[in-house]
């Protein structure tokens, strides 16, 4: 219901004046909107003495008794959202009129003076009954919260549901792939609930429920446990500001997608070795080599290391050329050749003997690499070069050349 600082005047405890009302009005910080030459603001907005002093005289001047005060009613009513409590002031006086009315008029006459008063929404005969119907036996000065005791602040009860039809409904879920449509399964549940005396609702309270369950759940009746598990992973954030230059590098290898030979014309695929700076992104030394080993790697370390000095952590895959004697022989911890079959001397790698730390990523981890991300930026302006046009067959790392694949020189 819309107010005006006229309709406030004379209240007990408010100021006298019309500016009197508007200071107040700021200091109780209560939401005014100005209309013409006036300030206008809401029923519900107002402090609840000052609410049940505007409806008693209301009630004074209409000779409709206001009945008794139902605290617990009105202090649930304060705690509802403000747009709630509005359309419930709204209907409140909507039904003091018309109980006000009493028998004098008939449901037209009532329904018309409503709808001079309070516009045309919610004033329709079977709006007017249906506000009736709710404040029967209520005091008038309870209106408000009893014509909004018909919202549900949890919703609609929940239709009965079998346990038996929704383990089915779940068991074909998870039974069948991973596109299977939700109303198929539902479907196929109807189809049994005569038989088994189920109480299965309509597919729309079913969509719902689905709808309704945790997002972990749906996916792990839809892909199962390991896929659930690796789509809600929570990704490491790396923190590069308090890496320096040189405290940890990331060594990787990638085959590359062309065909290439070193003279004798075969064919290879050559992979492309990279020492990658992980505080800079810096590429300190790479190599083609004929495949990712343990001699290549070694000789990469050694260069990087005489260029830009001895680096004090390596970061790697598990990969063989990186796990072996040659490069990680020595090292504390390891996922390949952790117990060697040799007797008596363990042969040392470079690593150990430049006294450089060397730490695994975890096995099928492979986007923890910082190097994969050098990799697949500069895949995007190498492998497609024009100069290698002829030289593809094929991304996939098993693919074979034919006769019409030309491998270029490796210079």
């Amino acid at each position: 219901m819309t107010m005006t600082v006229r309709d406030l005047r004379g209240l007990s405890g408010l100021p006298t004046t019309k500016m009197g009302v508007h200071k107040w009005l700021s200091a109780n910080k209560i939401p005014v909107q100005p209309n013409g030459q006036r300030l206008t603001f809401a029923l519900s907005d107002l402090p609840a003495p000052v609410r049940l002093a505007y409806i008693t005289r209301q009630f004074e001047a209409t000779d409709l008794p206001g009945g008794t005060y139902d605290d617990a009613a009105h202090e649930a009513f304060a705690y509802l959202p403000p747009k709630m409590r509005a359309e419930a002031e709204r209907k409140a006086e909507i039904a003091r009129l018309l109980v006000a009315a009493g028998k004098m008029l008939t449901g037209l006459q009532k329904a018309a003076l409503a709808r001079q008063r309070f516009g045309d929404e919610g004033t329709s005969m079977i709006s007017l009954r249906r506000i009736e119907r709710a404040v029967a036996g209520v005091d008038p000065i309870n209106f408000a919260p009893a014509l909004v005791a018909k919202y549900r602040l949890d919703g609609a009860p929940r239709k009965a549901v079998s346990p038996a039809a929704l383990s089915l409904f779940m068991t074909i879920i998870r039974d069948a792939g991973p596109q299977f449509p939700l109303k198929q399964a539902w479907c196929d549940v109807r189809d049994l609930k005569v038989v088994k005396g189920w109480d299965w609702p309509c597919w729309s309270t079913i969509r719902r429920h689905w709808n309704s369950l945790p997002e972990a759940q749906k996916l792990h009746a839809r892909y199962g446990h390991e896929e659930t598990a690796k789509r809600l992973a929570q990704p490491a954030m790396r923190d590069k500001t308090s890496i320096l230059p040189l405290e940890w590098v990331s060594l990787d290898g990638r085959t590359k997608d062309f065909w290439a030979h070193s003279g004798d014309g075969k064919a290879r695929r050559f992979t492309f070795l990279a020492l990658v700076d992980c505080a800079t992104n810096f590429v300190l030394a790479w190599e083609l080599a004929e495949s990712e080993n343990a001699r290549s790697t070694v000789r990469l370390i050694k260069r990087a290391c005489e260029n830009w000095g001895i680096f004090d952590r390596l970061y790697p895959d598990n990969g063989s050329a990186f796990a072996g004697h040659l490069v990680a022989g020595g090292a504390v911890h390891k996922f390949r050749n952790a117990k060697t079959k040799m007797q008596g001397v363990k042969p040392l790698g470079i690593c150990h003997h430049l006294g450089i730390a060397i730490h695994f990523a975890l096995p099928g981890n492979g986007q923890a690499k910082p190097a994969e991300r050098c990799f697949a930026s500069l895949s995007r302006v190498i492998d497609d070069r024009p100069e290698f046009k002829g030289a593809h067959a094929g991304h996939k790392p098993g693919a074979a050349p034919d006769a019409r694949v030309v491998p270029v020189d490796l210079d």
